[in-house]
This record gives structure tokens, C-alpha cells and sequence, in this order.
């Protein structure tokens, strides 16, 4: 696991299922960004985040996700979660500041998919704590 990403989770007093899904999903996230693929919606995150999941429930995950990019200065890969209905950005997203959601897609598509430089979790080191 990046040694950021390790640090942040170390400091914070979450359950194993909380920390497991919240690097599950920064995970899903920056391989969207690497691979430039179209935003997702809750539902869609929710489902390849946890089968069965509420698309609800997966706020918490991108709340978490969004503190964790900002805190570290990593892209914040939550604007590519979207409302099928309204197709605007998840409350995680907020946090980028006043660049929105479309330059904050961009910036993560450089970091992670064109320069290929951006940190990244490591899926393999991912075990059922979430470290």
C-alpha cells in the first residue's frame, strides 16, 4: 500500500470494513481515471465497490475517499461518481475546490492515465483489514 495512504488509514479510528472500502474504492476510482472511462454513477460504484450494495451507502465511501485526496494532495477521483438522474458530481467531490468536476476529471486522467506518475493503491496489498 502507499506509504500516504497507509499513514492517513493508521491515524484514523475506522473499522475494517470501513478502511476496506474506502481503498476498495479509491481503487475503482483511479483505475477509472487511468483507463479514461465515462463517470460512473452511485449505483454502478456501489455495485463494483461491495455486490448489494446501496448506492446511498457508497456516499460515506466517497466522503472518506474525498477527505483522503484532499488531505494528501492526490487527485480527488470522486468527481467521476455521478447521479443517474441529474448527472451531477457525489458530495465527495465538493473538495476540489473551484477547479468543478470536469478540470478535476482531467487532472486525474493525467495524473493516473497519460503521465502514469499518480500515486496509486496497490490492489495486491489490499488484504480483508484494508491495509
Amino acid at each position: 500500500m502507499h506509504p500516504v495512504l497507509a499513514r492517513y488509514l493508521d491515524e484514523r479510528p475506522w473499522s475494517q470494513g470501513r478502511t476496506r472500502r474506502m481503498v476498495a474504492g479509491l481503487h475503482i476510482l483511479q483505475e477509472l481515471a487511468r483507463t479514461g472511462v465515462r463517470p460512473v454513477t452511485y449505483k454502478e460504484f456501489a455495485e463494483q465497490l461491495q455486490p448489494g450494495l446501496a448506492p446511498l451507502a457508497a456516499g460515506r465511501v466517497l466522503a472518506d475517499i474525498g477527505e483522503f485526496c484532499t488531505d494528501a494532495g492526490w487527485p480527488n477521483v470522486t468527481c467521476f461518481v455521478v447521479s443517474a438522474a441529474t448527472g451531477e458530481c457525489s458530495p465527495g467531490c465538493r473538495q476540489i475546490g473551484d477547479e468543478g468536476p470536469v478540470v478535476a476529471r482531467e487532472r486525474a486522467r493525467l495524473a493516473y492515465g497519460v503521465h502514469g506518475g499518480g500515486p496509486l493503491v496497490d490492489p495486491a496489498t489490499v488484504d480483508a483489514t484494508g491495509r
